[in-house]
């Protein structure tokens, strides 16, 4: 997977969060962004990375999102592994 590719399924993750206000608040809580600071840097590569991490750290979303998206058995965090090789993105 290109790195295009991965990031494309990022910003997919930032839309699923923010269709499910729990989730995204969740989100929001653990990243430590204000509503309003996400929505200005929504296309911050190190934001996506971690709204991707964020979906695949948890079983329940990762399900949910790969369904929504289709995606492969492993998908997810091939995309993850591609963004951060080195799993060295930390909010």
């Amino acid at each position: 997977m290109k790195r295009e590719m991965a990031f494309e399924m990022s910003e997919r993750a930032l839309t699923f969060l923010s269709e499910r206000p729990d989730e995204l608040q969740r989100f929001l809580t653990a990243s430590g962004l204000a509503p309003d600071e996400l929505l200005a840097a929504h296309d911050d590569k190190a934001i996506l990375a971690a709204v991707l991490g964020f979906v695949a750290a948890d079983e329940s979303l990762a399900k949910d999102f790969s369904e929504s998206e289709g995606l492969k058995p492993g998908a997810l965090l091939t995309a993850c592994a591609v963004i951060d090789p080195h799993g060295s993105s930390a909010w």
